[in-house]
């Protein structure tokens, strides 16, 4: 009996520990986002490779090594960064190296992508918002009597087309001019009254309190004024080529100048208007809607802040979702609803700080685990990483990377400040693979050599999954 037991022994044992390598394989290749896939030949239902073949458990043998293969080139990258340095690369969730990733640092611009999510996630992304022009009185006889009221919703891409159309990555904005077409449309000829600018959707702080000052009205600015009724994202003027705010002259009064483009563009087409323009609340007599205008939708909105790192575009939208609880929206509180939001979608906020909406703010603060969650598996993680530069092609990345094996294959956000390189975002490898990853270094140094080693990490991700081929591992095809 003994004898019997013992010879039963063996293959039991073989068949448990050939059942348990399936089931790791199985969690590994679902990670990884493959398929595990019985082996089968095209003419019939038979197996072609044996059932406990190494050939089919492929990411189970090839993730170790792999793993330590990139590991070890990051490690000796990382090493070479000054100062506080969080690091973070994932695959469909699994780690596949962390340093400092759940130190909260300063983030700079990658804290756009807790706004896009807060904003995806309140909104949607098909919203859109709605800027009208409203009236006491209906016109009679294409003569309207009395003023004309533009309430301000929020729309940061409000436009004209020779502000708009200046930027090299081409985007959808509003057209101020649909308004004239609508009133042209509509038969009027004759406006009686003035022309009002209402913003009081927002509070009046035309810049986030906290910012250094130097970021304000300056050759440093870095925001156009926060209105709710922004057109041009409140400059007046503007460098043809150039995109940078420091080359643009911002007005002290946002939705006054609004409401003179209007009046300027309503006469070109033959619209008097006796009055003059201001700005001031709609009283609730004015309910006669004359026109009104839409947006592109909140994704298209939110590649349009990521793309070019829009700081004027993050900031308009953080009001709109403060205003969206309570009027008027203040930036405060539309932090506050990002990390609310955030939390409730389950996201680890305890060392997290959010203080503004574009990483201006050296009081935020940003962990790489919270950025690659984001990224990675999140539920708006998909619309995210559409919404990115992608290297040597668009945006903030247009020049990174460019004439490299990466070039195409990287999306991120990038980030600078003073003392901080940031960069978070998503690589296509060679291979197939998709990998999340965040760098943030917090530093007193050259930005150049940041930057270039940041660069270096992803190139060597992009060769992932370094360890025996693939080939080698799959299931053997039948030979007829």
């Amino acid at each position: 009996m003994n004898f019997m037991l013992k010879k039963m022994l063996v293959p039991l044992v073989l068949f448990i520990l050939s059942a348990l390598s399936w089931f790791n394989a199985a969690s590994l290749d679902g990670q990884s986002g493959k398929e595990l896939m019985p082996a089968v030949s095209d003419s019939g239902n038979s197996l072609v490779t044996p059932l406990l073949s190494a050939r089919r458990v492929p990411v189970f043998l090839q993730a170790p090594i792999a793993d330590r293969e990139l590991k070890n080139e990051v490690e000796n990258l990382v090493a070479e960064l000054p100062g506080l340095s969080c690091i973070n690369l994932l695959e469909d969730g699994r780690v596949i190296f962390e340093q400092l990733s759940k130190e909260p640092v300063i983030p700079a611009s990658t804290q756009k992508l807790l706004t896009a999510v807060a904003l995806l996630e309140t909104f949607g992304p098909e919203y859109k918002f709605s800027t009208k022009i409203i009236s006491e009185t209906q016109p009679v006889n294409g003569t309207l009597k009395g003023d004309l009221w533009i309430i301000g919703g929020g729309d940061p891409l409000l436009m004209t087309a020779n502000y708009a159309e200046r930027y090299k990555d081409a985007f959808p904005y509003t057209n101020i001019e649909n308004f004239v077409l609508e009133l042209v449309s509509s038969g009027i000829n004759l406006i009686e009254g003035s022309i009002i600018g209402d913003e009081s959707l927002f509070d009046d702080m035309r810049f986030v309190a906290t910012w250094p000052e130097r970021f304000r009205y300056t050759d440093q600015m870095q925001s156009g004024p926060i209105s709710a009724l922004s057109l041009n994202a409140g400059f007046i003027r503007w460098d043809p080529v150039k995109e940078s705010n420091g080359f643009n002259t911002p007005t002290d009064k946002p939705a006054e100048y609004t409401a003179s483009v209007l009046k300027e563009i309503l006469e070109e087409n033959e619209i008097t208007v006796i009055g003059d323009t201001s700005t001031g609340e709609a009283p609730e007599t004015a309910f006669f809607e004359i026109a009104s205008i839409e947006s592109p939708s909140m994704k298209e909105i939110i590649s349009k802040m990521l793309l070019g790192s829009d700081n004027t575009t993050a900031e308009i939208l953080l009001k709109g979702l403060a205003a969206n609880v309570e009027k008027p929206g203040t930036s405060s509180g539309g932090a506050t609803v990002v990390a609310e939001s955030l939390e409730l979608l389950g996201y680890d906020m305890e060392r997290v700080e959010v203080l503004d909406a574009s990483g201006l703010d050296y009081g935020n603060r940003v962990t790489c685990k919270l950025l690659t969650e984001l990224l990675d598996s999140g539920s708006h993680s998909i619309q995210l990483k559409q919404s990115l530069p992608v290297a040597g092609r668009s945006g903030t990345l247009r020049k990174r990377l460019l004439d490299t094996p990466a070039e195409g294959l990287v999306r991120g956000k990038t980030g600078s400040l003073n003392g901080v390189i940031s960069l978070a975002g998503s690589v296509d490898t060679i291979f197939d693979r998709s990998l999340s990853f965040a760098f943030i270094t917090n530093f007193d140094g050259d930005k150049g050599r940041i930057k270039y080693i940041h660069d270096q990490i992803l190139l060597e991700m992009i060769k992932y999954p370094q360890g025996p081929s693939i080939d080698l591992l799959k299931p053997v095809a039948l030979n007829d």
